[in-house]
């Protein structure tokens, strides 16, 4: 591992040199103690490690330090619960017996307290379900109207066609006027075909006949 130098370490290590002329270097750092994750060396494997030698006097002192640690936490731990107890038997009525005549007492006072707030979510229900209501019926509304305006509309519509196609039936050829639209057509040939020359004359029909001198309009 490598890391920077102290730059007065630095400036003693390198006197003779002059040539360099920053302050700073590296160092190589090792571990002062192996790491975790390293398994046990195999030439410390299978050894047992040796026990120190103690003393009389060291050893009673420990087992008497010993002693009194467990008879002081034996203590605490009888105070404390003897302490839970008597908390539990004057704070809560889970552990006192009831006679029959407060059982029931008891249940009809939990069974009132039932219903009073079942009233009152009803209550609460029944202001919900009203104000549904009232936004459902508006909204169906809404919906009507609109759908009676898109009629309305496409009824207009189909009105507008039906009286544009009754304008163009009066020149419908029917059976009866067919021998006359037939004559009509006769007596009036028109034909719709015509040709342009390189001086814009029009050229109508098959008579080759220019219809007009002058040039076309561009």
């Amino acid at each position: 591992m490598l890391r920077l130098c102290n730059p007065i370490l630095f400036q003693y290590l390198n006197l003779g040199n002059k040539t360099i002329g920053n302050s700073c270097g590296l160092e190589f750092v090792r571990w002062r103690r192996k790491p975790r994750w390293l398994p046990v060396a195999k030439s410390k494997m299978f050894r047992i490690p040796q026990r120190k030698p103690q003393s009389l006097e060291e050893k009673s002192e420990l087992l008497r330090l010993h002693n009194n640690y467990r008879t002081q936490m034996r203590s605490i731990r009888q105070y404390l619960r003897e302490e839970n107890q008597r908390i539990a038997e004057t704070t809560t009525t889970d552990h006192i017996a009831l006679t029959p005549k407060q059982e029931e007492e008891e249940f009809n006072r939990c069974l009132q307290e039932n219903e009073k707030w079942n009233n009152e979510i009803n209550k609460i229900r029944e202001l919900r379900l009203a104000k549904e209501r009232e936004e459902t019926k508006a909204y169906v509304q809404e919906k009507l109207r609109l759908a009676e305006e898109r009629e309305e509309e496409k009824m207009q519509r189909i009105e507008s066609l039906v009286k544009k196609e009754k304008e163009l039936s009066k020149t419908f050829i029917t059976h009866e006027k067919l021998d006359e639209a037939i004559e009509h057509a006769l007596a009036n040939p028109v034909d719709y075909n015509f040709a342009l020359d390189l001086q814009g004359n029009i050229y109508r029909g098959r008579s080759n006949v220019p219809m007009s001198t002058e040039p076309a309009q561009k």
